[in-house]
């Protein structure tokens, strides 16, 4: 399978996928259904990437930016989401005014996200863009050749980030940043999984489990942000916050340990690099 026919048969299912989801999400505007519009939107986006190169000029890019708005309304009602969740799991009342106005401010930015997803389906989009898959620049290059080509420096790039991150656990910004790391190592690995043999499935679940405890110590800081304020003169506010300040030293520790454990093993970078190095067996089964 040349590269551009690969990049068409994968762009093209995470279209779908992404249309799928969109109609899920109008249907019903509901948590998992955010979630999932939000994922699916960072997996076709990371393909965009991978395989901008193969469009003409600027269009993957152009693509990308017309998801954004729809994405970043998505990401204000998950913030919402987890966060009232969060909060009440760690003790605070259900009917505290701030969960009240959260729900509000969740009912809004619900609305907002609808009518991004309304503006997208009148531009008929995603679906328009199977179209564009077609001025994808034919490339001879075998698929598999180009996983080899690629991915074992976005392994030795997720490395250098994991070590660097895992030295300073304690700082928020620097943990965020490996998780988009993360994020984009994983979904760039899931484009090519039909290239390698069963081990890859082991080792993407290692890096969704750094993304998972990252993913939650984020939360964290951003649940800290949002009840900040009322800590500073509610005493049930303050308990929680003590709660999520200690809930959030733990999954640093988490993230370090297994880090160590994991990733940081002698020759564990070596192991990665020269498995997604070596020539790929014969393709199995269809893209997952």
């Amino acid at each position: 399978m040349t590269l551009t026919e690969h990049a068409r048969a994968s762009l093209g299912e995470r279209i779908g996928k992404l249309e799928e989801q969109i109609d899920l999400a109008l249907n019903n505007c509901g948590e998992d259904e955010v979630h999932d519009f939000r994922v699916a939107v960072r997996r076709l986006s990371q393909a965009l990437r991978v395989f901008g190169n193969l469009f003409p000029g600027k269009e993957a890019k152009r693509m990308r930016k017309a998801l954004k708005p729809a994405l970043d309304a998505a990401a204000h009602v998950r913030d919402l989401d987890v966060d009232s969740e969060l909060l009440v799991r760690l003790g605070l009342r259900g009917d505290h005014p701030l969960l009240g106005r959260m729900k509000e401010d969740r009912e809004r930015g619900a609305l907002a996200f609808l009518g991004q997803l309304y503006l997208l389906r009148s531009q008929d989009v995603p679906r328009a863009w199977l179209a564009r898959l077609e001025l994808l620049r034919d490339v001879a290059e075998d698929a598999g050749g180009f996983a080899r080509r690629t991915l074992p420096a976005m392994a030795a790039d997720f490395f250098r980030a994991g070590r660097k991150a895992a030295l300073h656990p304690a700082a928020a910004p620097q943990l965020h940043a490996f998780r988009l790391e993360a994020k984009r190592f994983r979904y760039t690995l899931e484009l090519f999984t039909r290239f390698y043999g069963p081990a890859l499935e082991k080792r993407l679940a290692q890096v969704r489990e750094i993304q998972g405890i990252l993913g939650r110590r984020q939360d964290c800081a951003a649940t800290e942000a949002l009840l900040k304020p009322a800590a500073g003169f509610d005493p049930e506010a303050q308990k929680v916050m003590r709660a999520l300040e200690r809930r959030a030293r733990k999954l640093e520790e988490e993230f370090a340990r297994y880090w160590k454990e994991t990733f940081d093993r002698e020759g564990e970078e070596r192991l990665w690099v020269g498995y997604l190095s070596r020539r790929m067996p014969a393709p199995r089964g269809s893209i997952k």
